[in-house]
């Protein structure tokens, strides 16, 4: 009987023991694979998740927006992304884990840069901390190979044609200290590059238009502006001078020229507040360095 008894304790000590390392296992920091994002559903896409080693991305085949999310396991704290030869891409510190941001699960698209066509190596590894700091965990390794294929469609019907000259014409950056355009800006060249360091400290930006425009919106990456109902059109709104006169500048916050590659758009409208009709708006791609 006593032997019994000795050998239960033992049995259930090593149970414990078991258990104990299971549970450890359990909670260790890991990214299990990786998921490609449609950006405009928030949404895998469909056979990408995950992405399976040495993968095809037809471009011709996917969605326009694209995003990367790191799958984990245990308790993860931080996700660092390397990306082909950049080992210190990005770190991001909360669920969804994106390769390109994202804002409480709205996913931002990733830069064309990281989709060129070839072969691209993505790395991704956890930790228990933000930051990439505690306890290293395991990541995955995922390379694959961006095409894009020829394709053929069928002539789209033509567009129902906007009211006359109703249009964002193009963009002028301003000195919001001067109330002027900015050198080299007025209007800003397609695909410039906005270098902080070479600028005014205190910016805004103004649609410059055609036609009766009564509002114009403004949509920057996935956030939208308020309408701005009276010229000037400025992105980040402007204040009546002392005589009256509409147009002196109010400087946009720090969040709208972070570094970065960003995306405007700005749409006239025949009425106030975005109302009536719509006329042709105007889409630029920018990036900020500092």
């Amino acid at each position: 009987m006593t032997t019994l008894t000795r050998l239960s304790m033992c049995t259930a000590a090593s149970l414990t023991l078991a258990l104990g390392a299971v549970q450890a296992q359990s909670t260790a920091p890991a990214v299990t694979s990786l998921t490609l994002i449609n950006t405009a559903t928030n949404q895998p896409v469909t056979g990408f998740d995950p992405i399976q080693p040495g993968a095809n991305l037809d471009l011709a085949k996917l969605p326009a927006g694209l995003n990367i999310r790191a799958n984990t396991s245990g308790q993860v704290g931080s996700v660092r992304f390397a990306v082909d030869g950049n080992a210190n891409y990005r770190t991001e510190n909360a669920a969804p884990y994106s390769l390109c941001v994202d804002d409480d699960g709205k996913y931002r698209s990733c830069p064309t840069s990281l989709f060129t066509l070839g072969e691209h190596r993505i790395t991704a590894s956890a930790s228990s901390q933000t930051e990439g700091r505690g306890t290293q965990g395991a990541g995955v390794i995922v390379s694959f190979t961006v095409t894009r294929t020829a394709t053929t469609t069928a002539p789209k019907p033509a567009p129902t044609p906007a009211p006359a000259n109703l249009a964002v014409t193009s963009l002028t950056l301003m000195d919001a200290d001067t109330d002027r355009p900015v050198a080299g800006f007025d209007p800003i060249p397609a695909g410039a590059t906005l270098r902080l360091s070479a600028l005014p400290r205190h910016l805004n930006l103004r649609a410059n238009t055609s036609g009766a425009v009564r509002s114009v919106s403004f949509v920057l990456d996935r956030t939208t502006f308020k309408p701005e109902n009276d010229p000037p059109f400025a992105l980040c709104s402007d204040t009546r001078f002392k005589n009256g006169q509409k147009g002196d500048y109010l400087t946009c916050g720090a969040n709208i020229f972070t570094p970065g590659d960003h995306t405007l758009r700005t749409t006239p409208y025949s009425k106030m507040f975005a109302a009536g009709q719509t006329g042709a708006y105007l889409e630029w791609n920018f990036k900020v360095v500092r």
